[in-house]
């Protein structure tokens, strides 16, 4: 006969084991991390969400290894169920959302070029205006598996899980899935009304045609340039705006955002000086850690324009307002005197800036 303490005694074992799993799959567990995790978590958090090689630690010239190798450091370090910290998720998000531009080759271009995230929307057509003002009337519709399957949304889990997954580290990727072989439509306005050509797909049947049926003549091509004019314009119009643009916004440098008179943490601590006013001014150190001494000279005198020009934005919203105040002290019929005194005596402190810099 088995021994009743001995069973009972299995069976509680059994029992604690099964409540410690359930408490696990629960999240009851106590949440630990490491002083390597918490400080990886709270220096990812501190970057721009968009600072793709700040988040991994790496120099725009690293390479496909590089970066395969630190979102495995990173990804590993951060990841919730590895890593307690309350922030966890939010780094491992960050984490995967550099690695998933900075890993395809395409995103990765676009970003360096442009400097934005590739996956906007807005972003990505503004670029796409920049690259090549014709895109918007290109004829073909890429696949969403184009790629190696990069360009889906996935969630940062689902990317970890196929990063390191069978395939071995890196091993993403897929076939070329082509593009979509549907029917595709040019519109022809040449004649009388409106012909739709279809291509690309299955061939439209076609109407047998009467014997007798006579050819339609051909529309004169005068009349019908002319008429074709209006849509010209309305097409044409957006593609030269979008070309003169791209000029223009390429050929002038981007200028470093700054703040002046005091430094504005977490970004702008570096303190620089304009050369002709002495003035302090303060710009994010890593918007010019790759600027050379002569480059940083051109920044401090194009500090002293951006200054000017906001100082006389504002003297003039200053001069508006305080002509509105004196207009409601003149009245209709007779001047308010408390009012017009209050006009006249208003502080504009930056046209009085503006004069003491002597510009």
């Amino acid at each position: 006969m088995p021994d009743a303490s001995a069973s009972g005694a299995s069976t509680g074992q059994s029992g604690s084991s099964a409540r410690n799993r359930r408490e696990h799959n629960q999240g009851n567990q106590e949440r630990k991390y490491t002083p390597e995790q918490k400080a990886a978590v709270l220096r990812i958090r501190r970057c721009n969400p968009t600072a793709f090689y700040e988040i991994l630690e790496l120099e725009k010239t690293c390479s496909d290894g590089e970066i395969k190798k630190a979102y495995r450091k990173l990804s590993l370090l951060t990841h919730p169920d590895k890593n307690g910290h309350e922030h966890a998720d939010e780094a491992f998000k960050m984490v995967a959302r550099a690695f998933g531009v900075l890993g395809d080759k395409e995103k990765r271009e676009k970003y360096d070029r442009f400097g934005t995230d590739p996956d906007s929307r807005f972003a990505s057509a503004q670029a796409q205006a920049q690259e090549n003002p014709f895109a918007g009337f290109a004829g073909r519709r890429a696949h969403p598996g184009f790629g190696g399957g990069w360009g889906e949304e996935m969630s940062p889990e689902e990317m970890f899980a196929r990063f390191f997954s069978a395939g071995g580290l890196g091993g993403f990727g897929g076939p070329f899935a082509g593009f979509d072989g549907g029917p595709q439509f040019v519109f022809n306005f040449g004649g009388p009304g409106i012909r739709v050509h279809q291509f690309g797909g299955p061939r439209p049947r076609m109407r047998p045609r009467n014997a007798n049926q006579e050819e339609e003549e051909p529309a004169n091509f005068w009349s019908n340039l002319v008429g074709l004019l209006p849509i010209l314009l309305l097409f044409a119009w957006p593609i030269l705006s979008s070309i003169f643009s791209a000029l223009f916004t390429s050929s002038t440098p981007a200028t470093p955002s700054m703040a002046f008179d005091e430094p504005n943490p977490p970004l702008y601590t570096m303190e620089r000086t304009m050369p002709n006013f002495g003035v302090k001014y303060y710009v994010n150190p890593a918007d010019v850690h790759s600027y050379s001494p002569s480059k940083l000279s051109s920044l401090d005198k194009r500090a002293e324009v951006v200054l000017v020009q906001q100082l006389r934005i504002r003297c003039e919203n200053e001069m508006a307002h305080k002509q509105q105040l004196r207009s409601a002290a003149q009245g209709w019929f007779f001047q308010d005197p408390a009012k017009m005194e209050l006009a006249n005596a208003m502080d504009m402190p930056s046209c009085r800036r503006l004069n003491s810099l002597g510009v």
